[in-house]
């Protein structure tokens, strides 16, 4: 038997090589952004069968990262779609963090590029 821990790893291992982007949403849903073409029948399988441990996986970071940043900006929209909060993203394997819209995942800034921090767009 397959360990479930390894299983979801292994599965959002793949999914950073393929650029697969996933996101748990506040609703208790997740959202898979892909290149055309890179979503195969199996993968979506996966993801399907794997949807919930996907979700516990990512939602406490998410979670966590939303919650700091809604707390230090609550009164300035932190995106052009109105949104105050972001999420945190680790890229690069944890060496830089890119800096996303919770409510549209649109890229916002990189709050740390290859270990440099304060690479943050001037407001």
């Amino acid at each position: 038997m397959t360990n479930p821990v390894s299983a979801v790893s292994d599965l959002l291992g793949e999914c950073v090589a393929q650029g697969i982007r996933l996101v748990a949403n506040d609703d208790g849903d997740l959202t898979v952004d892909a290149p055309q073409g890179v979503l195969t029948p199996d993968l979506l399988e996966q993801l399907r069968t794997h949807k919930a441990e996907l979700i516990a996986h990512l939602q406490p970071r998410c979670w966590h990262a939303t919650r700091n940043t809604a707390q230090a900006t609550a009164a300035k929209p932190v995106c052009r779609c109105g949104s105050t909060t972001s999420v945190e993203v680790l890229i690069h394997e944890g060496r830089s963090i890119r800096r996303d819209c919770a409510r549209c995942a649109r890229f916002i800034d990189f709050s740390r590029w290859y270990g440099t921090d304060a690479l943050q767009a001037s407001k």
